[in-house]
């Protein structure tokens, strides 16, 4: 038992190790000058005014809506480029620097060489989404507040009862920061894990970093069609054979279907996002993450170094 836990402990301290030095690494990297960007626009979007092209009814609504949206959209392309990118420079670049063969002349096994290059890239997409969540979540709730007075003395202005306002004053509140938005952008943050494990996946048989992202972009495509697609390919067919149906499932094994995950627009919009759905998602993202990193480590252990 104790050789055991202590064997844990040091493919923990290594995988550990290898992670801390690939979140220091990349975050050195200049494209990290992007999440400064974004926090400007979250600042910039507090100034943001409809004026009188709205009604009262809707105005606060659509001011609140458009600086979330904003945020959420900036965020989440800030986080799929990084995801692709950062992780598809990860092992070639290791080997041009001939870091790669210091490690691996090491007790360190590949598999967790890998794992901490993927946990690197994950904790630093996770320390910068929470960064931009709490600059988003301060705007919005200054924005809230000054949105929900400007409007109710404005209702009020306009021949509005004061029995009338809550049910405007509460459609502003749920474009602001809600428990709603905060799942939603950790679903989000499941989608990046996975498209961090398959662009891994991808650095270990590719020829190089260019290669690696255009397959990870290419497979991130088609799985957020992948119904669509499945339909299309399948659609005329009186039958659809058992092998058309055990090659789409196969596909589906490898490839994650991002559709699943487009939940987070919805709950970022102001709807109700079910705790147990977000859940199953935490529970798929982990599964597609050890799926890809073991049959990364698989391909990687073929490979000479």
């Amino acid at each position: 038992m104790r050789t055991w836990i202590q064997s844990c402990l040091d493919v923990s301290g290594r995988v550990w190790a290898v992670a801390s030095v690939t979140f220091t690494q990349l975050a050195r990297m200049k494209i990290f000058w992007a999440p400064a960007i974004l926090g400007a626009l979250f600042l910039l979007l507090q100034g943001v005014r409809f004026h009188d092209s709205l009604g009262p009814e809707v105005r606060g609504v659509y001011e609140l809506s458009l600086i979330k949206s904003t945020a959420v959209g900036g965020m989440r392309l800030f986080g799929l480029l990084v995801a692709v990118a950062a992780t598809a420079l990860l092992v070639p670049r290791d080997a041009e620097d001939r870091i790669l063969y210091t490690i691996l002349c090491k007790p360190v096994p590949r598999i967790s060489y890998l794992m901490g290059k993927a946990l690197g890239v994950v904790f630093l997409l996770g320390a910068t989404l929470v960064g931009l969540d709490l600059l988003m979540v301060g705007v919005l709730e200054v924005r809230t507040a000054t949105v929900v007075a400007e409007q109710t003395r404005y209702l009020l202005d306009n021949g509005y009862r004061q029995d009338e306002l809550p049910p405007l004053l509460d459609a502003v509140r749920a474009q602001g920061a809600t428990w709603n938005l905060q799942l939603s952008l950790l679903v989000m943050f499941f989608e990046w894990c996975i498209l961090v494990s398959l662009t891994l996946l991808f650095s270990c048989f590719t020829s190089g970093t260019l290669v690696s992202m255009f397959f990870s972009c290419g497979f991130y495509l088609i799985g957020s069609f992948q119904n669509q697609l499945f339909q299309v390919l399948t659609s005329g067919m009186e039958g659809v054979s058992d092998l058309v149906i055990h090659a789409g499932d196969l596909f589906a094994l490898i490839v994650p279907n991002f559709q699943a995950f487009a939940v987070f627009d919805p709950g970022a919009a102001g709807l109700p996002l079910p705790l147990g759905l977000a859940g199953n998602l935490a529970l798929v993202a982990a599964a597609y993450f050890v799926f890809h990193l073991l049959l990364a480590s698989w391909i990687f252990s073929q490979k000479e170094f």
